[in-house]
Parts: structure tokens; sequence; C-alpha cells
């Protein structure tokens, strides 16, 4: 069952992703409005862009250990890994890991406003990239807020989601499954969907 979240006719799918402990969120590229729309160039040949945000040590270690397990739990500077896929979420995820939502533009918009709030740009608004991210083409880009164990990467995702227009409660999020409950009932698995154009 697709959830009401918004009286517009036109819609645009939002991906939930899990990978375990971690959730992320998913977009057709052609959907990026505002200043977000500048990661257009940034990754021409993509047709999806999924944007995680996490503590930046932990996140950006290539071998994590218990000290960076450690300094994750304590409050700290965050970073945003954008992903470019030219292939559907689906595919590249697992259809038992990829949650998707149709919310309203007016809903997308909203969106695109948050996760540009979240990226720190330079002078010229382009966000500034620090790092090659762990998945082809993939980057890590600096970002405003701190981490913490009262805003986590789940949090983030939570107050992602009801920005956009799905009705969940970032109240007590910590966990991935303190989302994914909420949204559960409102999601379904992406199974043999038509390829978004």
């Amino acid at each position: 069952m697709e959830p009401r979240t918004g009286t517009a006719s036109r819609t645009e799918p939002l991906y939930v992703i899990s990978g375990g402990w971690h959730t992320e969120l998913g977009l057709p590229a052609r959907a990026l409005s505002g200043p977000l729309a500048a990661l257009k160039s940034e990754f021409p040949s993509a047709r999806y862009l999924v944007f995680g945000w996490g503590a930046r040590d932990y996140y950006m270690a290539r071998n994590p250990g218990m000290t960076d397990i450690l300094r994750a739990l304590a409050p700290g500077p965050a970073v945003m890994l954008i992903i470019p896929l030219k292939i559907p979420l689906e595919t590249s995820f697992g259809p038992s890991n990829t949650l998707i939502v149709h919310v309203s533009r007016d809903g997308i918009e909203r969106l695109s406003e948050l996760l540009w709030s979240f990226l720190t740009a330079d002078d010229e608004a382009v966000p500034r990239r620090i790092g090659t991210g762990p998945y082809p083409e993939s980057a890590f880009y600096a970002s405003a807020g701190t981490y913490n164990l009262s805003h986590t990467c789940n949090t983030w995702t939570a107050e992602a989601l009801r920005v956009a227009g799905v009705p969940v409660s970032t109240a007590g999020v910590v966990f991935a499954n303190q989302v994914l409950d909420q949204v559960q009932p409102l999601l379904e698995p992406v199974r043999n969907r038509p390829a978004e154009h």
C-alpha cells in the first residue's frame, strides 16, 4: 500500500535504503531542485543519487575499528556520502533493502532544501568534496551539523522523510529499525517495478 503524502497530482519516488544499522535516501537525479540541482553537473551520468549522512571519522574510515566506533559515540563532525547510480536502486542494493514511497513535488522541493542545508558549499555554491567514497564514482562531502547519539544517521533519515511529507517521527530515533518500523506500514518493497525515466 502507498502512503497518502500529498494531494499534488504529480509525485516523485523517494527511496529508503536499509543497510543493517544504517539507512540512506535515494532520489532520481532529475528530481533535484533548488541549489541541490548543482549535483547534476557533479554526476552528469547518474540516473539516481543516494544520500547518506554520518559521523565523519567512522564513515570515511576504510576499515573502521574499535577506536573509530568509540569516537563515533561522542559528538563530532559529520559528512555526507553521495552515491551516483546508473541502474535502479533495487538492483544495486537488493529488493529487500530498497523501499519506495511517492511524495509530492512540494515534498521533493522541501527535501532538496533540507539536503542542501546539510552540505557545506564554497563561495560559488558548489558542495565541498573532501574524499573519495567507497563505491564507484561516489564521494564524501563536508557537512554542516554534528553527529551524536541524539542525532544519528537514522535520526537524519527520519527527519528527511518527515520533511518530504512522510508521516514519521524523529523522537527517540537512534537505530535503523526505529525508522523502518515506522515506515514499513507505509512503504512497499520494490519488486519488478519499471525503471524510472
